[in-house]
């Protein structure tokens, strides 16, 4: 599941790197913002990466189910990093920014394919889509109760329920459906090469 330390000190590079990217991150949202900042997808998705990472760090990534988390690890912050880089970054980007969107994201993406050798099929891509739907989900029922929606296009308040429906159902899902394909296929590709 990890690449042999013998072979080369990329892969113990590699994970040191996103064990630091990805705590440092986490560290300095609890620390500026408090526990409701974890409300956030991004904040999520460096969570998910840290367990994650720490879980090879500490050669505890032999469970059938480990493929499954790394997989989810990598959508989420795939996702991060681009829908926060289309959608919702302003200049100027403060470093934390860049860090849980920029460099967690692209530090983590080169670990999973340099590093991690077992990975889901690409026709299980759907696996990839629970924590973002169950997020989207719960937001959707919980926003209108508490009066909290983490981003604006997810605002069903602000935008209608109609037009937030049809924006995931129409735009997100498919893309994330077809980014967590391709990544998948891709990862698998390169093991067969």
């Amino acid at each position: 599941m990890y690449k042999s330390r013998e072979k080369s000190i990329l892969p113990d590079i590699l994970l040191f790197l996103v064990v630091i990217s990805s705590a440092w991150g986490i560290v300095w949202s609890f620390s500026e913002w408090g526990i409701s900042q974890q409300r956030y997808f991004t904040n999520q998705a460096n969570l998910i990466v840290l367990v994650t990472v720490f879980l090879v760090f500490i050669n505890k990534h032999d469970q059938k189910w480990f493929k499954y988390l790394a997989a989810i690890a990598l959508i989420d912050i795939t996702m991060t990093g681009i829908i926060y880089h289309m959608m919702l970054a302003t200049p100027p980007v403060e470093f934390q920014s860049h860090l849980t969107h920029t460099i967690t994201p692209i530090l983590y993406i080169l670990f999973y394919f340099i590093v991690l050798e077992e990975t889901i099929k690409p026709k299980q891509f759907w696996i990839a889509l629970i924590h973002p739907a169950m997020y989207f989900l719960f937001f959707l029922i919980t926003g209108p109760i508490i009066g909290f929606y983490p981003y604006g296009f997810m605002d069903a308040s602000q935008q209608g329920l109609s037009t937030v429906l049809q924006f995931a159902v129409l735009f997100m899902l498919p893309a994330i459906a077809m980014t967590s394909w391709i990544l998948l296929f891709l990862k698998k590709t390169m093991r067969n090469i």
